[in-house]
């Protein structure tokens, strides 16, 4: 009972100091207006149908289902209020998604610390996305693990976004094609998922572009859909517009093989 009481006013002192930023010059405004942030169209949690009294107050944020689900164990909380707490995390993924809120989490901190900046943002097949971190110190990180993946396969499933793997990052970078037939051939990946591919000739190049993910070793190239813009230009220029759908290429070794019986062979640039 007492270890329950300690870790219920660490919970409650941990939510009243996140909702005042001035208490730390580590979090900015903007990370504590995300992470104590209503989604417009969450219903209101039936708290009152739960098990456990230890659950109290509203759980409509990031910020409050964070920390009680990262005591679920601790709390030893019944089968039916962890499955609660996990469709809540859901929920709110799926209303901040909604509210055009895109968001994803990753846990920083260990041995290195927690950077000053603890929220920024960057791109994923031309989404811009809001990378909201949660600091750790060396044996805490397992109390987020469950809330930082089941948020994110939410959100890279609303988003249509394949979720990185072990192998994505391999696939970052520059290739050339190799072989007589594949010469001139370039394609980079980048880390924002979207690609661009050239087979350069004499009197102009083939073009394409648009947006890559991996299934572990396979690459699979889809080119974007054209504008009329778009159209215009490549028909204007000396450049052609060739369509990937969906094509397949191994990677082995810094080397990708076109897969389904095609020709093109390329090799990873390292600079």
């Amino acid at each position: 009972m007492r270890k329950t009481f300690f870790i219920l006013n660490f919970v409650f002192s941990t939510l009243i100091f996140a909702q005042d930023p001035e208490s730390s010059t580590l979090y900015e405004k903007e990370y504590y207006d995300l992470l104590n942030y209503i989604p417009k169209n969450l219903e209101t949690d039936s708290i009152h149908k739960l098990e456990s009294p230890i659950l109290k107050g509203s759980l409509n944020t990031i910020g409050s289902v964070k920390l009680y689900n990262g005591f679920r164990e601790d709390f030893k909380l019944s089968d039916n209020d962890k499955k609660w707490l996990e469709n809540r995390i859901d929920q709110i993924a799926t209303e901040l998604f909604v509210d055009g809120k895109r968001v994803l989490i990753s846990a920083v901190g260990g041995y290195s610390g927690c950077p000053d900046k603890m929220i920024d943002t960057f791109k994923l097949k031309d989404i811009e996305i809001t990378n909201l971190k949660f600091c750790h110190t060396c044996t805490d990180s397992y109390r987020d693990e469950n809330f930082i993946e089941r948020f994110n396969n939410k959100m890279y499933s609303l988003m249509k976004i394949e979720p990185p793997n072990g192998k994505t990052y391999r696939f970052y970078g520059k290739f050339n094609g190799y072989g007589k037939s594949n010469s001139g051939i370039e394609l980079i990946l980048a880390e924002d998922r979207t690609f661009k591919f050239w087979k350069r000739k004499v009197h102009g190049s083939d073009f394409t572009e648009g947006f890559w993910k991996n299934l572990n070793d396979t690459l699979i190239l889809s080119s974007k859909t054209l504008t009329k813009n778009d159209s215009l230009i490549f028909a204007l220029s000396s450049a052609k517009w060739i369509d990937f759908n969906d094509l397949k290429f191994r990677l082995k070794k810094e080397k990708l093989t076109e897969l389904d019986n095609g020709k093109r062979k390329l090799r990873k640039i390292i600079e």
